[in-house]
């Protein structure tokens, strides 16, 4: 497990924080790291008189190398997990949450008159690396499975002059703790034309055919390479 990257991002940000946002020079922000978590993070948050307000956080998965924060749809109402692939991603998100964090003070005030805008004014639905994923999308009879490996994601895009295609896709391995057998749980969302599709896939197998699982993953690898 490496933090490079998480230190590198670290110092970008601090970097570019000052100039993101105009807002930013009204208020005190904070922006603080957590490395003792098993995954650290980085914590934005605004002072306020005698009370410090967070309103946004953003993960590091240091084995599977991806910053990661959550966002509520309120338009699907469940919890999105949302992947940056780079720092504009990260500071889009950051961005966007401030100004969520200031919409609430806003209807907490009354006060619906908009404070500040400028050129990163951007939608959580604009980010390339949304995945809807949350407890939401598995059936409440899917509870005894116990999930045993950290979430994998991938975002895959196919473009042509004639056709246009993404795909963000999501996996996790569980076990049943009723039968003891392997779960694979895959989600795919995908965008083509400009139509979105949902696929959801729960495959579950023994524990004598994991071998065998294994081994025809490994002859479509092969065959690939060939």
């Amino acid at each position: 497990m490496s933090l490079e990257w998480f230190y590198r991002m670290e110092n970008a940000v601090r970097i570019s924080l000052p100039d993101l946002c105009e807002g930013f020079e009204e208020v005190d922000i904070l922006f603080d790291t957590d490395h003792t978590e098993q995954h650290p993070t980085f914590n934005f948050s605004v002072s306020n008189a005698d009370e410090i307000d967070e309103f946004c956080y953003i993960f590091f998965d240091p084995i599977n190398q991806e910053f990661y924060s959550y966002h509520y749809d309120d338009e699907a109402e469940l919890h999105a997990k949302v992947l940056f692939g780079n720092l504009d991603q990260m500071l889009s998100f950051i961005h966007a949450s401030f100004h969520d964090y200031l919409d609430e003070i806003d209807e907490m005030n009354g006060d619906s008159e908009e404070m500040f805008d400028d050129e990163y004014d951007v939608e959580i639905d604009d980010l390339e690396d949304v995945n809807e994923m949350d407890d939401t999308f598995f059936p409440e009879d899917e509870d005894h499975i116990e999930w045993i490996t950290n979430d994998k994601y991938i975002h895959i895009e196919d473009n042509n002059p004639d056709y246009s295609a993404n795909y963000s896709i999501y996996y996790k391995l569980g076990i049943d703790q009723e039968t003891g057998d392997g779960v694979i749980y895959r989600n795919t969302i995908a965008k083509e034309n400009g139509e979105e599709t949902e696929e959801q896939v729960l495959l579950y197998f023994k524990e004598e055919e994991a071998s065998y699982i294994s081994e025809l993953v490994n002859e479509y690898m092969n065959q690939n390479v060939k």
